[in-house]
């Protein structure tokens, strides 16, 4: 059976890729990064997120225009958010992680209402994505 240091490094990791973090080494062998997004044989030092999880969230998820949200509840623009499955309708990206497998767009619905959109890519959809920015 795996020990609770291998269940902390594996629920840690796949609630990290869920937030759009990426593996920072993918080496079995290499010295751990003390980070749970280090691939390793190892788990006993990569149970948790490092500095560098933190650093990457913070610009993923970053908040810098002077609007808050928090209070609000419900969208009080009368323009919805569109749910098109076309890219170019969904805003401007505003971040793509090293890998191209997930990205944020943002789409303003105008009166400081944005609607975020965090997506995960499919092989097949990257690389109709990078055809299409060339």
């Amino acid at each position: 059976g795996r020990t609770s240091a291998w269940k902390n490094l594996v629920t840690c990791q796949e609630v990290g890729h869920t937030f759009g973090l990426d593996h920072q080494d993918e080496g079995f062998n290499n010295a751990n990064l003390n980070t749970c997004m280090d691939y390793t044989n190892f788990p006993e030092s990569n149970q948790h997120p490092n500095a560098h999880d933190y650093e990457e969230l913070d610009l993923i998820y970053a908040h810098l225009d002077p609007i808050t949200t928090i209070a609000q509840t419900s969208l009080s623009s009368p323009q919805a958010a569109d749910d098109s499955t076309d890219p170019r309708k969904w805003g401007r990206e505003v971040h793509r992680n090293d890998d191209g497998r997930m990205s944020v767009f943002e789409q303003d619905l105008g009166n400081g209402n944005k609607v975020l959109r965090h997506v995960f890519w499919a092989e097949s959809r990257r690389g109709e994505l990078q055809r299409a920015e060339r």
